[in-house]
């Protein structure tokens, strides 16, 4: 039997904090009836393996009992690996950018690569549209450079509650 890996356990505070939040939209955004919902662009940084290697469960063989177990030879967790922030909104995919040469995401980077990128595709059909902008609680999310220039450029800011997972799709 295997026990289900969860990341952390949540208080009652916690729970109800994400519930709160979660009536919350739904009251804002009418239930996703809202043409504002297509206003939001969500964003999170995830790390890419070249190489996933098996499970135990997934590499497991029947042998029969004159037969040596298998033995299997175990890999490095990859061979190479990527930093991405990914970007998507309603209708779908809004953008994909490589943290290229670092290995921390910093507001420096997130303000003057990560997010003009996004703006630029976002704004490719539409330039005066109006953006509403939902990531986590990261440092280089909430700093007070990345607040300044989402200001600068009009974009409102969704909030995000505490403790809660990442957002990008796994």
């Amino acid at each position: 039997v295997c026990s289900r890996w969860i990341p952390h356990n949540l208080s009652i505070a916690q729970k109800k904090t994400r519930v709160n939040w979660s009536k919350e939209m739904l009251k804002k955004y009418n239930r996703g009836a809202s043409k504002d919902v297509y206003r939001i662009v969500t964003g999170d940084e995830s790390r890419i393996y070249a190489y996933e290697p098996e499970s135990k469960q997934q590499s497991t063989v029947w042998v029969f009992q004159d037969e040596p177990n298998p033995t299997k030879v175990a890999r490095a967790r990859s061979t190479s690996k990527q930093m991405i922030t990914c970007f998507f909104g309603k209708t779908g995919h809004v953008a994909i950018v490589p943290l290229e040469q670092r290995r921390t995401v910093n507001s420096e980077w997130y303000t003057t690569i990560c997010l003009p990128v996004v703006f630029q595709e976002i704004r490719k059909t539409n330039r005066r549209r109006r953006i509403t902008l939902h990531h986590d609680n990261a440092s280089s999310h909430t700093s007070a450079q990345t607040t300044a220039v989402l200001s600068t450029q009009n974009i409102d800011l969704m909030g995000h509650p505490p403790d809660n997972p990442d957002l990008t799709p796994q």
